[in-house]
């Protein structure tokens, strides 16, 4: 299994479990621009299985816009989309993550209380 390397920003919050169990985000990286002067974007989806991570870092320190880099592996994961139809997507499984921009350095009230964080719904 190759390990990959992404650097990018949050498309949205990340997606957490109520148990910590599992985080899910997306990174974003413009790359140059096109023909017609639109940014030329590329996305990965980003998985995390560790319930530490999740809790300690994911949850209080990422959010929309922040920058991370992500060290990982990419797997395809089979589902059924809402049409019926068998579905593959590749995601890259977070091993190492550096936050660069972290959420809580954007509001000097954040690091006085301690965040609640942001849960997907079950």
């Amino acid at each position: 299994m190759q390990t990959m390397v992404f650097t990018g920003r949050l498309a949205a919050d990340p997606q957490i479990s109520d148990d910590f169990a599992k985080a899910v985000f997306r990174l974003i990286e413009r790359r140059g621009v096109d023909k017609d002067g639109r940014d030329r974007l590329v996305g990965v989806n980003c998985v995390s299985w560790s319930r530490g991570l999740n809790e300690k870092v994911i949850a209080r320190g990422l959010a929309q816009g922040c920058e991370a880099v992500v060290v990982g592996a990419f797997i395809d994961t089979a589902y059924t989309a809402k049409d019926g139809m068998a579905r593959t997507a590749k995601e890259l499984v977070v091993n190492r993550l550096t936050v660069l921009d972290w959420a809580e350095a954007r509001d000097p009230e954040a690091a006085s209380e301690p965040s609640e964080p942001r849960r997907a719904a079950a």
